[in-house]
């Protein structure tokens, strides 16, 4: 392991997209510096505001010692469902928007009752939702709905799930959903 020379402190950067990286480097004017446990620590003002609530620990893994990050500030990823979750949370009158992203000619073939065709105006309506909002797509199988998923994740939304293997699986637990 390398360690710092003269002049230099362990520097921690958090790109955009929460990408991080910890490694020795001199302070630089405008870095903000702080000392935790007696190491200093600097980063710059955009890493810093990623940072708030950051934990580091040093861990023993498979590949060796080496740090682990715990950044509260970083969205979740975009996470599957089983059909079978989604009708149990409907069921319980759990709030979430199931989003069914397939094509109209598709959608005349086989339907989820209560889900609703992405069209501009209920894209307008999901836009004016909270950014926590449980956003949950449905395509035919799960790519479909992964991408239209990714879509509202990167514009800001934190709750989005796909239907895991899309409306194909759903017909396999329920008998009004007919297979395509």
């Amino acid at each position: 392991a390398r360690e710092a020379g003269d002049g230099e402190v362990l520097r921690l950067t958090i790109d955009a997209k929460f990408h991080n990286d910890l490694y020795f480097a001199a302070i630089e004017p405008n870095d903000v510096v702080i000392v935790v446990s007696g190491l200093e620590l600097a980063m710059d003002a955009r890493t810093a505001r990623r940072a708030n609530g950051l934990k580091i620990d040093f861990v023993d893994g498979a590949a060796g010692p080496g740090f682990k990050l715990d950044n509260p500030n970083q969205d979740r990823p975009i996470r599957g469902i089983h059909p079978a979750d989604v009708a149990r949370a409907r069921n319980e009158h759990k709030k979430l928007q199931l989003i069914d992203v397939r094509p109209a000619v598709e959608q005349a073939k086989a339907r989820v009752e209560g889900a609703r065709q992405l069209d501009p105006a209920y894209q307008a309506e999901l836009d004016a939702l909270p950014k926590d909002a449980k956003l949950v797509f449905l395509a035919h199988h799960s790519s479909g709905a992964k991408a239209a998923a990714r879509l509202f994740y990167d514009r800001g939304f934190h709750n989005v799930w796909y239907v895991v293997g899309g409306i194909d699986a759903w017909a396999t637990m329920d008998q009004n959903v007919r297979r395509y």
